[in-house]
């Protein structure tokens, strides 16, 4: 490696590599729906949560052809998004619950904006790293951290949700 800050690469941000995005694609896409009032109207409007169906129908196709699971892959497994910041956050929302979740386990170091979107779905103070080790994940920590957790929880008898 040179001297100090040259062949640094950056990690912390997810931008793309420009070179990487298919900006003439995207150009040709973007000025065929628009050229057409019945596509650019829909395509203009709130859509349905999941995602596009036909765009989810396709990923699904394409997921199966590619990976030749046992069982083809459905479109009911297939979510759209804004990205990773806002699936986590969907996530966040439909399966906890701020009340009764004591803690958020979470590998450190952590996506950078995991922390914030934790915070705003109600779980700030709660959040615990699990180091890494050669394997990965050092489980014998989390392990020991659980079983921590669980006798704290125990001793101030707080073993049920609270709704």
């Amino acid at each position: 490696m040179g001297s100090f800050g040259q062949d640094i690469i950056d990690l912390f941000r997810g931008h793309p590599n420009p070179g990487l995005l298919p900006m003439t694609a995207l150009a040709e896409a973007s000025a065929a729906v628009m050229g057409s009032p019945d596509i650019s109207k829909q395509a203009l409007r709130y859509g349905p949560d999941e995602g596009y169906g036909p765009l989810r129908q396709h990923i699904a196709q394409w997921l199966t052809s590619f990976y030749q699971p046992r069982d083809p892959i459905s479109l009911d497994r297939i979510c759209i998004t804004g990205g990773a910041s806002q699936n986590l956050a969907c996530i966040l929302q439909v399966f906890t619950d701020p009340i009764y979740t004591r803690n958020v386990w979470m590998v450190a170091p952590t996506y950078f904006l995991a922390c914030r979107i934790m915070d705003d779905a109600g779980f700030t103070g709660r959040m615990r790293g699990i180091p890494m080790d050669e394997l990965g994940l050092d489980l014998a920590y989390l392990r020991r951290e659980l079983i921590a957790a669980e006798e704290k929880a125990s001793a101030e008898g707080n073993s049920k949700p609270v709704r």
